[in-house]
């Protein structure tokens, strides 16, 4: 049998279009779709237009018959279909699930639901066909169309059965990027060079470099990894220091100025940016610095704490759950006991400080670090809210989401699912829009989820941005959820390089590079592929300066 997937219809109804919903602005733009199918031809058109078809359509038993792959690839362009032979199956895969037509038992699946079905499906001529019946189920449940019990017509002096959708569009696919201007070059920190084949900042103006040794064989070593020499690069690409594959397996930042190295002999070293050795790493886990202390975890002796700059334990905690200090404050979990009802032991989180003195008591279900004086926490209710270095509710744990402030306002979203705009005091200044989930996006970018009645009985979700002002484009979003220093690393639609934009969308460095990461002390690492002069492409890595 030819692998081609066709479908069938049946004269016996689809869908069809709906009242428009009354709205001031609706989240959706509806567009009605006619497709037309005359029996006994190959005549099969979307709002007048002729698909491709080449064997005819027919009735059985009452209903038209339609080739699969026509139909679907008039409703979905970028369809994928499957015809499994040996077990009389053909599936079509859309961009969120699958349809699955079994001949053999006459059954329709949408994913794991059971649809309805009618007539009899069959192969004909090399292709699957389905009566159109069929299609009403098989559409009511999809999310881009509109589909009416009264849709389908049936004109028996010519033998045709006209179907009515309407398509559902969300506002959102439609949105684009206000990115104007066109930049200037960039200013190098590091110039661009293939001795590397990867740089990350690790701030302070220090950077490490890789370079795979065994690359060109294209297969890692026994143990899974590749040999990597690694390098401590300045900010204009002086090598600092160099460790050799042989003796080591990996290098990281590790904050407050440390670097952690991992020793092929299984050991771990703390190291200054010097490279001298502050200590040997005895620890199973342990974390970066942050204001002097590292959180470290023995797993066996269950237990957590936090140790100094000279590996020198100074905390000592009963729980694995505990944060990194900010501000002087470090959120930190105490495990209840497990009581009868309860399947597991519960966390309750509190704050301590440097001394590993509790400064709020462990009773909140989330805790989240301080940052200019105010900490998120949540109660074993869920109501979220935000306190005080003394544990002062500043906001009131009322809320069902809340976000971090940006500028000195966040997003607060009520148990009704308002959202609304407030300050550090918990002023609501402005009300967003009602939706049902609230994401926060950073930056001072959230993505509400709303909803809208786009048919009788039927209501349908896209998912919005807001920053402080109002709703922006998703697209206008995507950009400035990655500003770091003023700037965000963004792609160039025309020539597919990519640059920076500051914060109101205008080009500043200039879109030459084919990867950028985010700023971090005033550099950012950036790529360009390269072909050698032996015709293999390579890829160059480097900085470019902030221009501020």
């Amino acid at each position: 049998m030819k692998k081609i997937f066709c479908m069938a219809l049946s004269a016996a109804l689809l869908a069809g279009s709906v009242p428009a919903y009354a709205a001031e602005e609706s989240l959706f733009t509806k567009t009605p779709h006619t497709f037309t199918a005359k029996v006994g031809t190959t005549q099969f058109t979307k709002d007048g237009t002729a698909q491709p078809l080449d064997v005819p359509i027919y009735i059985k038993d009452g209903y038209v018959m339609l080739p699969l792959r026509t139909f679907m690839q008039a409703l979905y362009a970028d369809a994928e279909l499957v015809w499994e032979d040996g077990i009389q199956l053909a599936k079509v895969t859309m961009q969120d699930y699958t349809l699955s037509f079994d001949i053999t038992g006459n059954r329709i699946w949408r994913n794991s639901s059971l649809l309805p079905s009618f007539g009899q499906m069959e192969v004909k001529d090399g292709r699957v066909f389905v009566p159109l019946r069929d299609w009403e189920g098989v559409l009511q449940g999809n999310s881009r169309y509109i589909v009416d019990a009264d849709a389908l017509r049936w004109d028996a002096e010519t033998k045709t059965a006209a179907v009515q959708l309407t398509e559902l569009t969300a506002a959102t696919e439609n949105d684009t990027s206000s990115i104007k201007g066109t930049g200037e070059a960039a200013v190098f920190g590091i110039p661009l060079t293939d001795r590397y084949d990867y740089i990350e900042s690790i701030g302070g103006d220090y950077f490490i470099a890789r370079k795979y040794l065994n690359q060109d064989s294209g297969k890692p070593n026994e143990d899974g990894n590749w040999d990597t020499d690694w390098f401590l690069l300045d900010q204009q690409g002086k090598v600092l220091r160099e460790y050799d594959s042989k003796d080591v397996s990996y290098l990281r930042g590790y904050g407050d100025g440390f670097l952690r190295l991992n020793k092929r002999d299984g050991t771990s070293q703390i190291l200054d940016m010097e490279g001298n050795t502050q200590f040997a790493d005895d620890y199973h886990v342990i974390d970066s610095f942050s204001e002097g202390l590292a959180m470290v975890m023995d797993y066996k002796e269950g237990k957590s704490g936090y140790i100094n700059a000279k590996g020198e334990e100074v905390i000592s905690l009963s729980s694995y759950s505990a944060d990194a200090f900010s501000e002087g404050l470090a959120a930190v979990g105490v495990d209840l006991p497990k009581e009868e009802g309860r399947q597991s032991a519960e966390t309750r989180y509190g704050y301590i400080d440097k001394t590993g003195n509790w400064v709020i008591e462990p009773k909140y279900r989330n805790a989240y670090a301080f940052r200019d004086g105010l900490a998120k926490v949540e109660d074993t209710d869920r109501n979220i809210g935000y306190i005080d270095k003394t544990g002062k509710e500043v906001i009131p744990l009322r809320y069902r989401k809340i976000t971090d402030f940006w500028n000195g306002k966040a997003f607060a979203q009520e148990k009704s699912g308002e959202v609304i705009l407030i300050d550090t005091t918990g002023k609501k200044l402005k009300s967003i829009i009602t939706g049902k989930y609230l994401d926060d996006c950073g930056n001072g970018i959230i993505s509400v989820d709303v909803k809208e009645q786009v048919a009788p009985g039927r209501e349908q979700y896209v998912t919005l941005y807001f920053d402080e002002n109002g709703r922006i484009s998703k697209e206008d979003a995507r950009w400035r959820m990655k500003l770091s220093e003023g700037l965000a690393p963004y792609q160039d639609e025309k020539t597919g390089k990519y640059g920076y934009v500051g914060e109101d969308g205008t080009w500043v460095i200039a879109p030459a590079f084919d990867s950028a990461k985010g700023f971090k002390d005033g550099y950012a690492v950036v790529s360009k592929k390269v072909t050698l002069a032996n015709g293999k492409e390579d890829v160059q890595w480097g900085t470019v300066c902030h221009p501020i």
